[in-house]
């Protein structure tokens, strides 16, 4: 009887064997997961959710445009006023290349409606094309549109003329836009600090050689 009870018996984990289990589970959960996804907007339309749309570095790019899309022959250049509200918040310079890459900065000053200087220290980004986004608007889809996003990082420093106190504020950038058949392109700047809240720009540009 005292064998059939003991074989019977489960085996309880000590408490502090549970909470070392724990423990571990967490660590190597934040080992591999980025933590800001946790804690950031989750919005879809929001850039750092489209982020999985630009190649890792290294990668070589191969994009399959479709008859309607415009061919990238050659390296397309755009500089644009980029705008908020109508008030312009200094100005962007991109190129888009012939394999689909994109790179471009930000750069300028501009004052805020708080009457906050802003001066862009440095913001620079880079990310490609992606003919597999389609362009809707009111349930009806441009097939000649072609969609493109960037990634990087900026430095501002903020300076409140009132009082003479300035700071540095630094975060992720995002350029994206639309490329029309006649080459012309327009879209969006968002910055953020902790992709929870941020700042949107708008733009529109020529190429130029």
């Amino acid at each position: 009887m005292d064998y059939i009870g003991q074989k019977n018996r489960r085996f309880v984990y000590p408490l502090w064997l549970r909470f070392f289990t724990l423990i571990a589970a967490v660590g190597a959960f934040f080992l591999f997961v980025d933590p800001s996804v946790l804690f950031s907007n989750s919005d879809p339309s929001l850039p750092w959710n489209e982020q999985g749309r630009i190649l890792p570095k290294g990668r070589t790019p191969q994009f399959h445009l479709s008859e309607d899309q415009p061919k990238l022959t050659n390296v397309f250049r755009y500089k644009a006023q980029v705008e908020q509200d109508g008030q312009p918040q200094g100005r962007i310079n991109f190129m888009i290349y012939p394999d689909g890459t994109v790179k471009g900065i930000w750069n300028g000053e501009y004052d805020r409606v708080d009457e906050t200087h802003c001066l862009i220290m440095a913001a620079s980004f880079t990310g490609n094309i992606d003919p597999t986004r389609k362009y809707i608007e009111n349930g009806i889809e441009d097939p000649s549109k072609l969609y493109f996003i960037t990634a990087g990082a900026y430095n501002v420093l903020e300076t409140v003329p009132s009082t003479g106190k300035s700071r540095d504020v630094s975060g992720f950038a995002y350029l994206r836009g639309w490329l029309n058949s006649n080459y012309t392109a327009a879209g969006e700047l968002v910055i953020t600090q902790n992709k929870k809240t941020f700042e949107t720009f708008s733009w529109a540009a020529f190429p130029f050689n």
